[in-house]
């Protein structure tokens, strides 16, 4: 087993602006060189896009399928993929690529975030396609444009379990309330702690196929307070241990197939704190990756 670093430096479209920056930061401060204590053979995979007029939508959906393919190929050969994007978006591809590589294996998802993406283009009045990720994932938006994905299927609710959610809007708290995705918010995590709170849910990915695990790490999901991680970062959140904790409970019982940090603008950083977590992030979700095991 080994590591795969896939970089999508792109925001909205735009490379290299915004949290865009996010991955060529990450991997100027380090993070590739601090993977290479689990790896020294880590490799490093740019996913780029020469879209001629770049477009929000085009150029994800685009971003979207060289990812997917990029992924399959690392899963086929054995490696995990360790995802840097600027949007949470690019979960699209890289959950397809999982299944591309794998059909018979179903993906359970842990997505940690601030907000948790799931408006549609009919409850949201915003300009961000970012902010329907989830709800693309799911199936409930942008279904023509994501079957142009290589080995894209909606992920059933059932196995999406939602961390941290709690800065949504109207329009995106009600797509999550009618859905049945379990959404995990930091209030229960401070009281209950992680065991208790998280347990029952990993227990129903397994319970409904789930054999493999993204991790998704939207950093907006740390407490704004400790460190505002973006522009969009909300009030309240989890601290670092806490998302650590998630992940490393998480991979006790589902094994990690791929993970990802998204939507981190270094312009909002203070004292490299957003930085360190997402490299933590990162050892924690691959060390898991390599060692693979996960009790019977």
């Amino acid at each position: 087993m080994s590591l795969r670093v896939l970089q999508i430096p792109y925001d909205s479209g735009h490379r290299g602006r915004r949290m865009g920056t996010g991955p060529l930061h990450l991997l100027r401060r380090g993070a590739l060189d601090r993977l290479r204590r689990l790896d020294p053979d880590v490799v490093l995979v740019p996913v780029e896009t020469a879209q001629p007029f770049p477009t929000e939508i085009g150029t994800a959906f685009a971003l979207h399928r060289a990812l997917a393919e990029q992924v399959a190929a690392a899963v086929r050969t054995g490696a995990t993929p360790l995802v840097l994007s600027g949007n949470c978006n690019s979960s699209l591809g890289t959950v397809a690529g999982l299944q591309q590589a794998a059909p018979d294996e179903p993906v359970g998802v842990l997505w940690l975030d601030g907000h948790g993406d799931c408006n549609t283009p009919e409850t949201f009045t915003g300009d961000f396609l970012d902010a329907m990720g989830l709800s693309t994932l799911t199936g409930r938006c942008w279904q023509a444009l994501a079957a142009t994905v290589p080995g894209f299927s909606p992920v059933s609710d059932e196995r999406v379990v939602l961390v941290g959610g709690h800065g949504m809007d109207a329009g995106a708290r009600s797509v999550l309330n009618a859905s049945r995705i379990i959404n995990i918010g930091p209030g229960e995590i401070h009281t209950a702690g992680i065991e208790r709170a998280l347990r029952p849910a990993l227990a129903r990915l397994r319970d409904n196929g789930a054999v493999r695990l993204y991790v998704h790490l939207d950093v907006d999901v740390l407490d704004r307070t400790y460190a505002p991680a973006n522009g969009f970062a909300p009030e309240g959140g989890l601290l670092p241990d806490e998302i650590l904790d998630v992940v490393t409970a998480a991979a006790g019982e589902i094994t990690v197939a791929a993970a990802a940090v998204a939507s981190y603008d270094p312009a909002f950083d203070r004292d490299d704190r957003v930085l360190n977590v997402a490299c933590t992030f990162l050892e924690v979700a691959a060390d898991a990756a390599l060692r693979g095991s996960v009790p019977g």
